[in-house]
């Protein structure tokens, strides 16, 4: 009887969990049938910053497996490119359900994997800000050395530069100052709010 019972619990609690995240992204998770697209079309699915793929994420959200799922490196390895979501056949915003297990993850204060994160995205932004676009070589090499990830990219850089596809020299973008105006500008509104 009390295997009932404890089954029983085991069963809210998941649906709790599933629940939660679908109120804070508005997306029902247990329509996931783990076709497997998401994480196949994944850009950055084999990185050494995911430890779990995109369809992965999503089961342990359907089989509420809250503490295991908010401790993986993937959701904030996520670009939030929505490269999964445009693949997913049955239409979750897979984006939207990283972001809001990143908020429930900040909530419980696990943040172990945030700070690479956040440096990740602040190099991106300081990125488009001086060069008007994404300049990956001077990006690669900058977040490897600040973070450590990416030394397992190391030995294909040559072979990507001497096949052109890494540009070694930053881009000539056209109205960089335009786009360094409009940097200034969203830096000045984060400032305000």
């Amino acid at each position: 009887m009390s295997e009932t019972v404890n089954l029983s619990q085991v069963q809210r609690d998941h649906s709790d969990f599933v629940e939660r995240v679908y109120r804070m992204s508005g997306q029902d998770v247990r329509k996931c049938y783990q076709c497997g697209k998401c994480s196949a079309g994944c850009a950055v699915h084999r990185c050494e910053g995911f430890d779990v793929s995109p369809n992965r994420v999503m089961r342990m959200v359907q089989l509420g497996m809250e503490d295991e799922v908010l401790r993986t490196k993937t959701i904030w390895t996520c670009v939030l490119c929505s490269t999964c979501t445009a693949r997913c056949p049955r239409d979750i915003d897979i984006a939207r359900v990283m972001d809001a297990l990143r908020i429930m993850s900040k909530k419980k204060n696990i943040t172990e994997y945030a700070k690479t994160a956040n440096i990740f995205h602040q190099m991106f932004m300081d990125n488009i800000a001086k060069w008007g676009r994404m300049y990956e070589f001077s990006f690669i090499v900058g977040y490897t050395l600040k973070t450590g990830y990416g030394l397992s990219l190391v030995d294909l850089g040559p072979q990507t530069l001497l096949k052109g596809n890494l540009a070694f020299f930053p881009p000539k973008t056209k109205n960089r100052g335009v786009i360094k105006e409009i940097m200034e500008n969203i830096e000045r509104m984060e400032g305000e709010k």
